[in-house]
């Protein structure tokens, strides 16, 4: 009887001076069982030592890939990682967020099974502080929501890498992408289960809401254009769309 092959998937980390975090972040990856991992990190010219806890890491696991180089922000620093990427399926993780386990051999499924499908997204739990078991506490502030977060989905990595990201964008680059997928007819599945854990600190990229909003506002406006030249000046309909216009809110998980 023959062995089934594991689901190969490439995920792709960047990272800025998240050495606080970084190890749990990456833990949860190599924790992960039933999928052939390539975990690809990207530092993005970090200051307070995460290359060096990232080296050591790699130097321990080698389905753990260190890149450095330049600044590049986030967008700049997640096409070094496309470029890099070695499988057919493709997922992310932000510095200091958690996968939920189980969740990628489960959306790897999904995918499988479903060929017409691009991509998957599941919903994120938003925590701020976590328990020996890697969970969030008891009693502390949590809220489950489904919204534009790349390490909540699972992705065709043909169709991410068709596209890329728009570096004009210093926070709004996974929003873009989402809406560009749309627009080129990807369908993108959605399923109610929790597939990351997003930490909220001070320290969160999109603390910023006003820069947001507006980075937001310059997506919309985008899409817009494209659509229209397409001759397709309709709104888009998906679950993900509407998430955007909760950007501001206590349970915005950008």
């Amino acid at each position: 009887m023959s062995v089934q092959a594991l689901p190969r998937i490439s995920v792709i980390m960047t990272t800025f001076n998240g050495a606080e975090f970084i190890e749990q972040s990456i833990g949860s990856l190599r924790a992960e069982a039933g999928v052939d991992l390539d975990i690809v990190v990207v530092d993005d010219a970090s200051t307070d030592g995460t290359l060096a806890r990232l080296r050591d890491i790699g130097g321990r696991d080698p389905r753990v890939r260190v890149f450095a180089g330049e600044k590049r922000g986030i967008a700049g620093s997640r096409n070094a990682g496309l470029a890099e990427v070695r499988h057919e399926l493709l997922t992310f993780l932000d510095q200091d967020d958690l996968c939920m386990p189980g969740r990628l051999a489960r959306q790897a499924a999904l995918i499988e099974r479903t060929p017409g499908i691009a991509a998957v997204m599941g919903e994120t739990l938003l925590f701020q502080t976590l328990g020996p078991d890697r969970m969030p506490l008891p009693g502390t502030d949590t809220a489950r929501v489904l919204g534009i977060q790349l390490s909540a989905g699972l992705f065709r990595t043909s169709a991410v890498r068709s596209l890329g990201f728009n570096t004009t964008f210093a926070m709004a680059d996974d929003f873009d992408l989402i809406l560009r997928l749309l627009e080129a007819d990807h369908e993108i599945a959605v399923e109610r289960e929790i597939a990351t854990l997003h930490r909220r600190h001070a320290g969160n990229t999109s603390g910023n809401i006003a820069a947001l909003r507006l980075e937001l506002l310059k997506v919309f406006q985008e899409s817009l254009k494209r659509r229209r030249a397409a001759g397709r000046a309709g709104p888009i309909v998906h679950p993900l769309v509407a998430s955007m216009s909760r950007v501001g809110s206590p349970l915005h998980a950008g």
